[in-house]
């Protein structure tokens, strides 16, 4: 065990390759996929941190049941191959499904069973259709193990409820302002709001930006969901806020103690900071959202906007830009069909 990383230990593998995996006391172990020290690492080591615990009982496993194929899953590549933010999010997903309906045998959940869950979810459709993925996947494993027969796919009959909404609100012109009215420059939810908003990127990555990843006033990261390298100039409202700080030794964001903050505390920092504010709908990921209606509004094309933020399709972009029925693009448009000025263009 070392002692900057409580439950980490480390041995040889049978290549010789040194590798390290986290054990702690009620938690199944986890290996690490990045190299000791980096900057990866420490992201892999907070989200084991942040796991959630796995149901008590959960050692006391019935064959065939839905405990026994969870258990299986999470030595399966399909999930050890997953980011360990992932991880930790499907992990609980599944725990909690887990604590309800463990003990009861996998083959139970028909296609009615599930939907009758998919039905009673109607009000969370987003986690309803993420238990409805993962349920797809325990099947997999299900079938291949032989505990249910191979033609045996009750998911594919099922249909997740709707999302009517666009998931995280995303911040307007006037509350993006009343944000900055509130909180003033050289306050730590400041310094928050401007690497979110004028960096464009998630709160995940956001946490971990050391001074390192900063210098010559260009944003050098990796994206931990997804891998994708961005390199973004730094902005002048960010350079102020930089400049204002606070600013940590190690990491741009420290919490009270010099450390960095995990994903509930940074959620739990930026959403305190949005009640005084009296914008208490508004959310950390709904700047990234703002960030990416921002480069659209202002005539960025797709490419540009994704060179920005990460995303890797145009589909995904634009869910975050959202449509927000530019009226100076509307009013250009019209004017290159119909050979003229629209009566009334936009200022």
């Amino acid at each position: 065990m070392t002692k900057a990383f409580p439950y980490v230990s480390s041995f040889n593998d049978r290549h010789g390759k040194r590798r390290y995996r986290f054990r702690r006391k009620g938690y199944p172990p986890a290996y690490f996929h990045s190299p000791f020290g980096t900057k990866e690492f420490e992201r892999e080591y907070a989200a084991f941190l942040e796991a959630e615990k796995p149901s008590v009982g959960a050692g006391r496993i019935r064959p065939g049941s839905v405990s026994d194929v969870i258990v299986r899953y999470y030595s399966d590549t399909a999930f050890q191959d997953l980011k360990p933010a992932t991880q930790n999010v499907y992990r609980g997903v599944l725990e909690r499904f887990r604590k309800t309906f463990g003990d009861d045998p996998i083959a139970r959940f028909d296609a009615g069973h599930i939907q009758s869950l998919m039905n009673k979810w109607r009000h969370k459709p987003h986690a309803a259709a993420r238990l409805r993925k993962l349920l797809a996947q325990l099947f997999i494993v299900a079938r291949r193990e032989r505990i249910v027969p191979g033609t045996f796919d009750p998911v594919k009959d099922t249909r997740p409820p709707k999302a009517e909404g666009d998931g995280y609100h995303r911040w307007s012109e006037e509350e993006l302002a009343q944000f900055e009215a509130k909180h003033p420059l050289g306050t730590k939810p400041r310094l928050a709001f401007a690497l979110l908003l004028y960096g464009a990127q998630r709160s995940a990555d956001v946490r971990f930006l050391t001074h390192k990843a900063i210098a010559d006033d260009r944003i050098r990261l990796k994206q931990s969901k997804t891998s994708n390298s961005v390199d973004v100039p730094v902005v002048a409202p960010l350079r102020e806020a930089l400049d204002a700080g606070p600013l940590g030794d190690v990491f741009l964001m420290e919490n009270k103690d010099g450390a960095t903050f995990t994903a509930k505390g940074f959620y739990n920092m930026v959403k305190r900071a949005c009640i005084k504010a009296d914008l208490p709908h508004c959310s950390a990921h709904g700047l990234r959202k703002a960030a990416a209606r921002r480069l659209v509004d202002c005539g960025c094309t797709d490419e540009e906007g994704m060179a920005i933020t990460g995303h890797k399709t145009v589909r995904e972009f634009r869910r975050y830009a959202g449509d927000s029925g530019n009226a100076a693009r509307a009013d250009s448009a019209m004017a290159k069909a119909y050979g003229k000025e629209v009566s009334n263009p936009v200022e």
